[in-house]
């Protein structure tokens, strides 16, 4: 856990260097105000850099254009008198109140590896994304963005072959899909020396600590108080919306989540004339954020045009200056752009909108428990009073920036569509989409109740109008203790919302066994087992879903392995394989073995290593993984999805027939029909719970055979039908 807590420090550290590099070329008074975020304008600047670098260069070439980058404009902020005082003691205070504030819920973030004392990835949840981003972040470390993955049939003898583990490299790089995320973490891993598999979640828990800097810096340059900064952080950082998203590995979400307050305050400065933000800095910021989540544009897009087209004044200048903002940013960074661009307007995720949302497909009070964080996003819960009063406090808080907010625009025009928009999506019946779209404006409706909430009694403090004006007078009582009062009151809610929401957070998998869905050292062994017996003459079976993504990418050097049976839904390839069978076999939990005692070279928990020169052996594996379950049964049992093949590896001296040990696992009556090629198939009438060893006739020879599993179901029954294959025996 030391060197999880370590890894993050080590990346605030090295993206606060960066940021105050770039933000020495600023006025004083705007980096004073700005300090509290210069990680995340160091991760803006990563992500428009690389993107513009990424044309032609990899992450760990385009990094040293990146600092040269830096350093000129250190340089300028120098030779400009700018740097002095580079830090004062106000802005680093204020620095490290944003630290403090991330630091308890970034280890809420990592949680999960703290229970398992590792840094490398834990999924608490049923998602794989993390997959995603480190196959992604893998492949532009040595790559450029526009040059895509070619995955062949079997190992390539060329230069750079692709491998199933860049399976989601060539997706993300096709569809296109923003990657900006990606682009910072393969950067962090470069400059440490790391392994993305160690460092993808200290990266993840690293956007949750820089997200109370960003509120800070957001809430000085809208010029709504520090103390804004300071609730806006902590109620988002707590959200167990947020919270959720990081243990579903929603990487690229969070980090766009602790830049979109940021970007939002600083192109509403770039507006006005005597904010002295630079525009090229704002349009900095905005390509950050584009980069890294477009998804967000739908949403910050009106949100900014409303708050320039609203405003009382000075609308002709702040519209060019706006559009100044914009061209800027896309000069910058045009790939991040066009990336977008055709991101948004391509078809996406109907898939996966046959997914519930849990923002939709439950009773209305689950809803708003999971919302305002009283129950967990995945759990049910009961009808809850502390719900409505937590809901009550922030659509207040909403509706009091929106009437007495000087950014009342920036508000209605974020509120305007996205409300409209969720709702559609809900009638729709759009599940996982509307899902995403709940994660990500959620935050920022808190952001807006707090500044909603603050606005209100900074206006009582000093009267009901300014000053001149009468103040307010409830009784004895005049409109600054009244502000005291109710500033002493919103603690109330405040901390229970923290604290429901943290707890619910926890709650999530504290009675989860997080070690089978924990990337741990013995997918290592089983890579070392590979190392020594030479990658060009090793082939793997695992059928586990979880086991084979991350064995997959363990072994992601080892370009030589062949892999008979993957999944297509990550690796866009259902075998990665010559045919032959190899003298080394890697299996894991799923697949059948019955071997000579020597032929087992290594084990551990969740693999074997098998050297079919050692003796004889005979192995049984699912094939065309799409027709069998992810999962296994407690027995290692593999179970298909209606009819299936099944991989069968003999050595010389196993024999011309097997034993496969079937049943149904769900107890449904089936007809079984096992057969391999040119032999006449073997039934078993009324296959039930109770397994049955049904003998199998294989052809001549050693080579390789599949077997056919087709079940006969009653008329009229349902599917899909159910077969497990839970053991294998030679027969002499």
């Amino acid at each position: 856990m030391l060197t999880t807590v370590l890894l993050a420090a080590a990346a605030w550290g090295l993206l606060s260097l960066l940021g105050l590099m770039l933000l020495a070329a600023v006025a004083p008074e705007l980096r004073h105000a700005l300090l509290p975020a210069a990680p995340l304008v160091g991760v803006a600047f990563l992500v428009a850099a690389l993107h513009a670098t990424g044309l032609i260069l990899s992450v760990r070439r385009g990094l040293v254009v990146v600092v040269l980058l830096a350093v000129v404009v250190l340089v300028v902020g120098v030779r400009r008198g700018r740097v002095r005082p580079l830090v004062d003691r106000p802005s680093a205070a204020w620095s490290l109140a944003g630290l403090a504030l991330g630091i308890p819920f970034a280890l809420v973030a990592l949680a999960p590896s703290a229970i398992l004392d590792a840094s490398r990835v834990v999924s608490p949840s049923a998602s794989n994304d993390a997959v995603w981003y480190v196959s992604v972040s893998s492949w532009l470390e040595d790559h450029p963005i526009t040059d895509v993955p070619a995955i062949p049939l079997a190992p390539a003898e060329s230069a750079d072959p692709g491998v199933p583990a860049d399976g989601p490299a060539v997706s993300a790089l096709t569809f296109p899909l923003r990657v900006g995320q990606e682009l910072v973490q393969a950067s962090l891993n470069v400059v440490t020396g790391t392994s993305p598999i160690t460092t993808f979640t200290p990266w993840v828990a690293t956007w949750v600590l820089l997200l109370p800097g960003g509120c800070l810096a957001a809430a000085a340059l809208l010029r709504l108080g520090r103390g804004v900064g300071v609730l806006a952080g902590v109620v988002m950082a707590s959200s167990v919306v947020l919270v959720q998203q990081v243990y579903n590995q929603n990487a690229a979400s969070v980090l766009g989540i602790a830049l979109a307050p940021l970007v939002l305050a600083a192109v509403v400065a770039g507006l006005e004339r005597d904010r002295r933000m630079p525009l090229l800095l704002a349009g900095l910021l905005l390509s950050g954020l584009v980069g890294t989540y477009s998804e967000y544009a739908p949403f910050i897009a009106p949100a900014l045009a409303a708050a320039l087209l609203l405003r009382r004044s000075g609308l002709g200048v702040a519209a060019a200056r706006g559009v100044g903002v914009l061209l800027l940013a896309v000069a910058m960074a045009p790939l991040a752009w066009y990336r977008a661009l055709q991101g948004l307007i391509g078809v996406r995720g109907g898939a996966a909108d046959a997914f519930p949302s849990p923002f939709r497909d439950a009773p209305l009070y689950v809803v708003l428990n999971r919302l305002v964080g009283v129950g967990p996003a995945e759990a049910g819960a009961e009808r809850s009073w502390l719900a409505i009063l937590l809901a009550a406090v922030v659509v207040a808080g909403v509706l009091l920036a929106v009437a007495l907010g000087p950014h009342r625009g920036l508000w209605i025009g974020l509120l305007g569509v996205a409300l409209p928009f969720i709702a559609w999506l809900s009638i729709q019946r759009l599940g996982y989409t509307q899902r995403r779209a709940v994660e990500i404006v959620l935050p920022l409706v808190l952001f807006i109740a707090v500044a909603g909430w603050v606005t209100l009694v900074a206006r009582l403090s000093r009267g009901a109008g300014g000053e001149g004006r009468r103040q307010v007078r409830v009784g004895r009582w005049t409109g600054a203790p009244i502000a005291l009062v109710l500033a002493a009151a919103l603690l109330v809610p405040l901390v229970v919302f923290v604290g429901v929401n943290v707890r619910s957070s926890l709650s999530a998998f504290a009675r989860a066994d997080l070690a089978p869905r924990h990337v741990d050292s013995d997918f290592f062994d089983a890579r070392q087992w590979v190392i020594d017996a030479g990658d060009e003459d090793v082939s793997v079976l695992v059928p586990s879903f979880f086991d084979q993504q991350w064995m997959t990418l363990v072994l992601r050097d080892d370009e030589q392995v062949e892999y008979p049976a993957i999944r297509p839904d990550y690796f866009r390839t259902e075998s990665f394989w010559t045919g032959e069978a190899d003298r080394f076999w890697l299996v894991g939990n799923g697949v059948q073995v019955d071997a000579d005692p020597d032929v087992v070279v290594h084990s551990n928990a969740r693999f074997r290593l098998l050297d079919l020169s050692r003796g004889e052996a005979v192995i049984a594996a699912p094939y065309g993984l799409t027709h069998w379950d992810t999962g296994l049964w407690g027995d290692g049992g593999a179970t298909t999805v209606d009819a299936a093949q099944a991989l069968v590896i003999r050595t010389p001296g196993a024999g011309s027939a097997v034993t496969l040990r079937l049943r149904s696992p769900l107890g449904e009556s089936l007809d079984v029909s096992v057969a391999a090629p040119g032999a006449a198939p073997t039934v078993v009438d009324d296959l039930s719970l109770q397994p049955v060893d049904l003998p199998v006739a294989l052809p001549a020879g050693t080579e390789p055979v599949l077997v056919d599993l087709v079940p006969q179901a009653p008329v009229g029954a349902v599917g899909p039908h159910r077969i497990e294959m839970a053991g294998v025996q030679r027969v002499p």
